[in-house]
């Protein structure tokens, strides 16, 4: 799926919006393990995902790494509270994989938001969709065993799950990768 593709799932966009849309966003590749964005930086961008994975993390008091999602290629990604609030962001973006983002920085945001009034709609999905999955997220740790979160994981996520590893899947359901691999023994 293409980026125009994505959005006009949410918007229908003529050929010359579609043209102005493209010619906003330039490329970015970055290598498996490399930051797109680290805690403390301020997010100034946002990021369609042509291709590969991203972990969103952050790190608790003691140094540990809590992965929160991920983000696989044909979603947008941000760190959208510092993009929102221009204030620094607590999370970081890491490639799982080589990954190519197309991106767009906040300024040319606005300017595109002003020629194509409908990205405008676009945007309010995208951030309605982000809120929702949030609290799918909350709803999940707090009510969900830890075998219901991996059951869910991998109904939802399957064709991305060979590409994550187990240490980052284990933060993520909030387990240890010991708990992970009991779990995995008794449903395989």
């Amino acid at each position: 799926m293409t980026i125009i593709e994505a959005i006009n799932q949410i918007v229908s966009l003529t050929n010359d919006e579609k043209i102005l849309i493209e010619n906003s966003f330039s490329v970015k590749r970055l290598s498996k393990g490399d930051l797109w964005i680290k805690e403390g930086q301020y997010c100034n961008h946002v990021a369609y995902i042509n291709k590969g994975i991203f972990r969103i993390f952050y790190k608790d008091e003691y140094g540990s790494e809590i992965s929160c999602f991920f983000m696989p290629k044909h979603n947008f990604i941000s760190s959208y509270t510092s993009f929102l609030t221009q204030t620094p962001t607590k999370e970081n973006i890491e490639a799982i994989d080589d990954v190519e983002l197309l991106i767009i920085n906040r300024d040319d945001l606005e300017k595109l938001s002003k020629k194509v009034r409908k990205i405008e709609t676009w945007r309010r999905v995208i951030a309605e969709n982000l809120f929702i999955l949030m609290e799918r997220r909350i709803a999940m740790l707090q009510s969900k065993t830890a075998q219901e979160r991996y059951e869910d994981m991998m109904k939802e996520n399957g064709d991305i799950i060979l590409k994550i590893p187990l240490q980052y899947i284990a933060s993520f359901l909030g387990i240890t990768p010991q708990h992970l691999s009991r779990l995995r023994k008794n449903i395989d």
